[in-house]
């Protein structure tokens, strides 16, 4: 028995490994760790540039509100 469960479980094994390399040959590449780092710092600077008053905010402002301090 111990021969046909170790036959078994390599079997199982190398229809994982083919089932994970089919997977690994459709996969879509990301995007280099340069392009990220250039993504971050190109929101960051533009965080920064933008003028304080400004926001992209989806709420609406707070003006001639009763409650606004």
């Amino acid at each position: 028995m111990n021969t046909y469960a170790t036959f078994a479980v390599n079997d199982h094994l190398q229809v994982l490994l083919d089932e994970a390399a089919v997977r690994r040959a459709f996969t879509v590449e990301k995007p280099s760790l340069r392009q990220r780092i250039a993504s971050a710092a190109s929101s960051v600077k533009s965080a920064i540039a933008t003028p304080a008053g400004y926001s992209r905010s989806i709420l609406p402002t707070l003006e001639d509100h009763p409650y606004r301090s």
